[in-house]
């Protein structure tokens, strides 16, 4: 199974430490593929918001079946979640700051109707990504 995660910015040094953890234990379970884009710094947000959507789209593989994280997405249980591990092909979405052209995605996933900010959402993203496909595999971990 390959997992592809397309990002808008980086971890700093302490998160990625946490990120690698759990990459660590995910890698028996699942081919993950990071694609970090760097953000848009224009001024002005619409443009930014366009160009960091183009750039995400032209990384989406081939085949791929793809989830937006947005807060207008559909709400789930960590158990539904782990239903999506049965694709072979995956992609999830982090987009920048101010969000992306969401009319570009189908498929939309909300973890909370709160804002986190994005290095912690990296976090708790790679964190159900391993408890989903533990559950698939009936590892020990999701209680």
């Amino acid at each position: 199974m390959k997992i592809n995660l397309i990002t808008i910015g980086s971890l700093n040094k302490d998160n990625q430490k946490i990120y690698d953890s759990y990459l660590k234990k995910i890698n028996f379970l699942a081919n993950i593929n990071l694609i970090e884009i760097k953000e848009n710094l224009n001024d002005n947000i619409e443009l930014k918001i366009a160009k960091e959507t183009e750039a995400i789209l032209s990384k989406i593989p081939k085949n791929s079946k793809v989830f937006y994280l947005s807060l207008q997405g559909k709400q789930m249980t960590s158990e539904e979640f782990s239903d999506l591990f049965v694709e072979d092909n995956l992609t999830f979405i982090i987009g920048g700051s101010n969000g992306v052209d969401e009319s570009k995605f189908q498929n939309k996933i909300a973890f909370s109707k709160m804002t986190f900010p994005h290095q912690l959402f990296r976090l708790m993203l790679i964190e159900q990504i391993y408890r989903g496909l533990a559950i698939k595999k009936n590892i020990k971990y999701h209680k």
